[in-house]
């Protein structure tokens, strides 16, 4: 009877280290999760003061643009021609025809190849900003001119520090800056074809355009 019970109890003993080996091993057929760090048992924490999405926009959503793609637009109604508000980008206001006639009578002069405003066309300038600042809606685009002499290259130069030189006066007679814009044509548009010094005196000229309306001629 002592025969049985020592086999009772080694067969006993042997369940039981066989039981305990068996909770030691690992699990088999798991999947592997890819690009994964984490270990059987380890913890992954994610920081409460740097949650995902934290500091992207389109409310905290990361959106992954697919491939290539480039950037994703927040916006994709918005009209890419707009301010970026959706708030479409105002109309050049120095387009079109433009009225030639309110201030042809102000056309500024100058001597030869000098871009000084003289004395004597002053009191043009003084009559162009008082019609600007008395009608809100003007714009005045100021264009440069020169007589024949001289390279093509040189004139469109001198045209355009005519035409600056009048805007730079017209703002010190408190013209908003916003208000005046300046382009140079050089010797390519003579008011006169002719070829001698009367004629050339006529064609070293600023001329004034309106645009947003005309009005009554300044005298």
């Amino acid at each position: 009877m002592n025969r049985f019970l020592k086999v009772g109890l080694t067969s006993l003993i042997a369940a039981l280290a066989i039981t305990s080996a068996g909770c030691k091993t690992r699990p088999k057929n798991l999947t592997n999760i890819p690009n994964s760090d984490a270990r059987a048992g380890a913890i992954t924490e994610l920081q409460p003061s740097n949650p995902i999405g934290a500091g992207i926009g389109n409310g905290g959503r990361l959106t992954v643009p697919p491939g290539n793609a480039g950037p994703v637009d927040l916006n994709p109604s918005r009209n890419p021609q707009d301010t970026g508000t959706g708030t479409p980008l105002p109309e050049d206001p120095f387009t079109g025809e433009g009225d030639r006639e309110t201030l042809k009578a102000n056309i500024v002069y100058f001597d030869y190849d000098k871009a000084t405003v003289k004395k004597s066309e002053q009191s043009k300038l003084v009559a162009v900003a008082e019609h600007l600042k008395s009608h809100a809606n003007a714009k005045l685009q100021i264009e440069g001119h020169c007589d024949e002499r001289g390279t093509e290259g040189y004139n469109l130069a001198l045209g355009e520090r005519r035409a600056l030189a009048v805007r730079e006066a017209l703002l010190g007679l408190g013209v908003a800056s916003g208000n005046v814009t300046t382009v140079s044509f050089g010797e390519s548009r003579p008011a006169d074809t002719g070829h001698d010094d009367g004629a050339w005196a006529k064609n070293r000229r600023a001329e004034f355009v309106l645009f947003g309306g005309s009005a009554p001629a300044v005298r």
